[in-house]
């Protein structure tokens, strides 16, 4: 069994290498011939050596971790962010820390303080976007922080996103190719940006048809599954004068799909629904749902790129990076 105290001494007095040298391998420092790098290593391996994390953040200034700020962890579309951004940090040499605000704002501000009390080098940050002071605050205090998937229009701070728009007008567009004048929209609450962008994107798509845009068939504030459900529920409550529904995500669209079948709609005969997302099961449901494709790994890795390049060149340049969308089409449209 290792001693719980094992030291760089130690492993130097083993390896038969200074200090110094165990110390620079350790540290990963390049400069290193590959057999010593072997030696120290299968030393420190066999003894269990770990590393001094505290000492070296306070040599350093830097702790080579990050914190991460999902909105909603149960939300199937985020695990993939987090994947994206944790594959991306580890291979930069961090860790990363996850916090979890379920939307609420002063859980945001909460986790925030907290990441930034544990010496975090930067923040990933999917804002709840019902303020930004908070936001404020880490420019003041200088912290580096990225927004991903949503963006304030009046705070300069760097975000990843999808190209909303796009994606709304593209399965608006569809729609309405399929025949379909009359469709339903139940968006996402108007203070997110990406609700506010998917709604552009769907008057977009109505102007280019020709189509009046009617208030009367846009809902919004909906962000879960059982959010899509009662807003459908209500909405088909009696006969419906709309033909398709788009909803704000995926799991808005499971939502409105259960609602569907339970007053015997036929899907897409009846009524087409279409989201937005590509959450990973939306492929594999009972009625497989034709959506829009967000690169969700892709949206934490290049988070994650921005936010190092942000900690380590120390320079407060505007950087935002749009990433492309794509319609998927299955049986549910």
């Amino acid at each position: 069994m290792p001693k719980s105290h094992v030291t760089l001494d130690d492993v130097a007095k083993l390896s038969g290498f200074s200090k110094s040298t165990v110390s620079r391998v350790l540290r990963n420092d390049p400069n290193v011939s590959p057999l010593t790098r072997k030696k120290v290593e299968n030393v420190a391996r066999r003894i269990g050596y770990i590393p001094n994390i505290v000492a070296r953040s306070l040599r350093s200034r830097r702790t080579t971790t990050v914190g991460v700020v999902i909105a909603d962890i149960c939300n199937p579309f985020f695990p993939s962010v987090v994947r994206g951004i944790e594959d991306t940090a580890r291979k930069k040499g961090y860790s990363i820390i996850l916090c979890n605000t379920d939307e609420k704002y002063e859980r945001e501000k909460e986790s925030l303080e907290t990441l930034i009390q544990k010496r975090v080098d930067g923040l990933l940050i999917v804002p709840t976007q019902k303020n930004f002071e908070d936001l404020v605050e880490l420019k003041r205090r200088k912290v580096p922080f990225v927004l991903i998937g949503r963006h304030f229009e009046p705070l300069k701070a760097d975000y990843v996103v999808s190209d909303d728009v796009k994606g709304a007008f593209e399965a608006t567009d569809y729609l309405i190719k399929k025949g379909h004048r009359r469709i339903f929209f139940i968006n996402g609450p108007s203070y997110i940006s990406s609700a506010r962008e998917r709604m552009t994107g769907y008057r977009e798509a109505l102007m280019e048809h020709g189509i009046r845009f009617d208030p009367e068939l846009v809902r919004e504030g909906a962000l879960r599954m059982e959010d899509g459900y009662k807003i459908a529920k209500k909405v088909i409550s009696s006969k419906p004068d709309f033909t398709a529904i788009f909803a704000f995500s995926d799991l808005v669209a499971f939502g409105v799909i259960k609602a569907l079948k339970e007053k015997k709609y036929k899907i897409p005969q009846d009524i087409a629904v279409v989201g937005f997302d590509n959450i990973d099961f939306g492929f594999s449901a009972e009625l497989p749902l034709t959506t829009v494709h967000i690169p969700k790994y892709e949206l934490g890795s290049e988070g994650m790129k921005l936010l190092h390049k942000k900690i380590t060149e120390e320079k407060d340049t505007f950087q935002k990076k749009i990433l492309d969308t794509k319609l998927i089409i299955r049986e549910s449209a």
